[in-house]
């Protein structure tokens, strides 16, 4: 897959529709389902734009560079030329895979249940996940806290699989 870039105006617009939303849940009494949704919304971005290859990682990228990027650049004013360094792999193992897959799951039947505040929530977590999961430190710091759980639960989980069929 071809490495996508978060450009500066597309982390400012990343940083500002989390900041926002974060204030308006505060504001609104801070309640502990939109808390979640929107961490739910972040970390399945964050894992997506972490992924190496399939369709999470193409949407994180797309989302970044198609709808992200050009929006930043053109409210923030910088070019398309003002890009962060590309993030690195991050190890993401088969089994990480499958734990994100499964925490997408979760995550949408989460949004088709949720009334439409908690889904502008999760939506705006996702959205800046999957920018933010692009640069390069943001990105390497998730690899050394998010990864090792997220792999280890993913091969447990298909350690379980391979069990049972055996």
């Amino acid at each position: 897959m071809t490495s996508a870039q978060l450009s500066y105006g597309g982390l400012g617009l990343a940083v500002a529709v989390l900041v926002l939303t974060t204030v308006r849940w505060w504001i609104h009494g801070h309640q502990m389902p939109g808390a979640a949704a929107l961490s739910g919304g972040l970390l399945i971005g964050l894992l997506s734009a972490l992924c190496s290859g399939g369709l999470l990682s193409f949407a994180a990228r797309y989302l970044t560079t198609e709808a992200t990027n050009p929006l930043g650049n053109k409210l923030t004013g910088t070019g398309p030329s003002d890009l962060f360094a590309p993030a690195a792999p991050a190890g993401m193992t088969a089994g990480g895979g499958v734990a994100t897959t499964l925490l997408l799951v979760v995550i949408v039947l989460a949004w088709r249940c949720c009334d439409t505040q908690l889904r502008r929530q999760i939506t705006a977590g996702a959205v800046s996940g999957s920018a933010l999961g692009l640069a390069s430190g943001i990105s390497g710091l998730a690899a050394v806290v998010l990864m090792p759980p997220v792999n280890a639960f993913g091969d447990q989980i298909l350690s379980q699989v391979a069990a049972a069929y055996q």
